[in-house]
């Protein structure tokens, strides 16, 4: 006991000669630090709640496109809580012109889905929509090829972006085919003898929806551009077509109607006046066997006859044999933008690129949009084996068709009213097929010369 006390007091003074022991007078400086109140941890800040956030986006399209467009922003506001989507939407008819207004009134939705030939009309500088190169860190543009990215640039800025590429492409309604016993049309000839077989009074096997404003003329123009290798509409934006050309597509036209392939305008007009063909009872029922139409969009066709127990299915491409081209067109079927005024572009990116790009957003989409030009898009639909189906099996025939890629004057508003208006007179009988057609080709070449001023 009393070694240990004696080495506690050897090493209590040892270390008394240098700092002093606990049994001695207090260190002064240690009196004044323990007199300092201790110094608190600061509590880390709190993250601030992202601002809340209401964006408005306008497509349209039938049901089979709505659906899945709503099921996405859905999951997009799931995963992005602060933002709220309203989302604006309807048929195509009368669409362009309520777009027209918007913009004009400065009411326009924040991201707005655009058909090809508004930006030569909306965008001709370049500066009508906002430059998306400038949100290329939300936008991931390395899913697309140069070639499609020049579809949306005007003027060298990115304007759109495309969501697929399409071309028309015939389908038939096989169930009635099959009902006359009747063998779905190859060719030219074939279709215009395919009435014959067409027993039953008021069964069409085909149709031109002439209140689309184009479908009608798209047909003639596949079928004249066979017959003259010209192009309707040359690069520069001048007519192709000759005042000869634009007859014989018409007699052409008059034709299908005389061997009641199709049904007249009037016929078509006491139906359903200008409710679109897919939502008129003449389709749904099957009395009207076939259709020319967007493979991108051709699902609002489909879904009313698989609901009704009858098929549709993808009919060949009509090629005559001494024909100078293929004849058929390829463009973007449709492409999206984001209003230049927007007040909240990054946000909007955001949602542009959940849609185009994000794998889960691209398996609820499915096709409803045509085939994604997106390559992260199409190795989602890949993995989930989505990529079969009509709609598929339609882009692949067009673009394996060696297409004509499309002028964006061909669907110009002014133009489609001068289709509808001929086509009109040429079914009503308003003058000779000739006289209608000086007329018609003095029109086209006005208006041309006007848009491309």
């Amino acid at each position: 006991m009393k070694k240990v006390l004696a080495m506690s007091l050897a090493t209590c003074l040892l270390a008394s000669s240098m700092v002093g022991c606990a049994g001695n007078k207090p260190d002064p400086a240690a009196e004044t630090k323990s007199a300092e109140p201790a110094v608190q941890a600061e509590e880390p800040k709190k993250e601030e709640a992202p601002e809340e956030v209401e964006l408005r986006i306008s497509w349209w399209g039938g049901d089979d496109r709505h659906v899945p467009t709503l099921d996405a922003i859905k999951k997009f506001e799931e995963l992005n809580p602060h933002i709220k989507v309203k989302s604006e939407y309807g048929g195509w008819d009368g669409h362009t012109e309520k777009i027209n207004t918007q913009i004009a009134g400065n009411t326009a939705t924040d991201i707005i889905q655009v058909n090809y030939d508004w930006l030569n009309r909306l965008s001709r500088e370049g500066n009508g929509f906002y430059d998306l190169e400038k949100l290329s860190e939300t936008i991931k543009l390395d899913n697309y090829t140069e070639g499609d990215l020049a579809f949306g640039r005007r003027n060298g800025i990115l304007n759109a972006i495309p969501v697929s590429t399409t071309g028309r492409s015939i389908f038939y309604n096989k169930t009635t085919f099959d009902k006359f016993g009747a063998a779905l049309p190859t060719t030219w000839d074939e279709l215009l003898a395919s009435a014959e077989k067409f027993s039953e009074k008021g069964y069409y096997p085909f149709d031109l929806d002439n209140g689309a404003g184009f479908t009608t003329w798209y047909m003639v123009l596949a079928y004249m551009q066979q017959k003259t290798g010209r192009n309707y509409i040359n690069e520069d934006g001048t007519l192709g077509f000759t005042e000869a050309d634009i007859k014989e597509g018409l007699e052409f036209y008059k034709l299908l109607e005389d061997k009641k392939v199709i049904r007249t305008v009037e016929e078509r007009t006491n139906e359903a006046g200008t409710t679109p063909l897919y939502q008129t009872p003449s389709w749904i029922d099957g009395r009207v066997a076939g259709v020319l139409e967007w493979g991108s969009s051709v699902g609002k066709y489909e879904q009313p006859l698989v609901e009704k127990g009858q098929e549709l299915v993808l009919g060949e491409l009509p090629i005559l044999t001494d024909a100078k081209m293929t004849g058929w067109f390829v463009k973007p079927s449709l492409m999206f933008a984001i209003n230049k005024d927007t007040k909240y572009p990054e946000e909007s990116a955001k949602l542009l690129d959940f849609l185009l790009n994000d794998p889960e957003a691209a398996v609820i989409l499915g096709t409803s949009r045509g085939i994604p030009s997106s390559k992260a898009a199409v190795e989602a639909l890949k993995s989930a084996d989505m990529l079969k189906g009509i709609a598929f099996d339609a882009t692949q025939q067009i673009l394996g068709a060696n297409p004509t890629l499309i002028s964006p004057f061909t669907e110009n508003a002014k133009l489609k009213e001068i289709y509808t208006r001929t086509v009109e007179n040429v079914s009503y009988g308003k003058g000779t097929i000739e006289e209608i057609a000086k007329t018609m080709h003095a029109e086209l070449t006005a208006e041309l010369a006007n848009l491309t001023k």
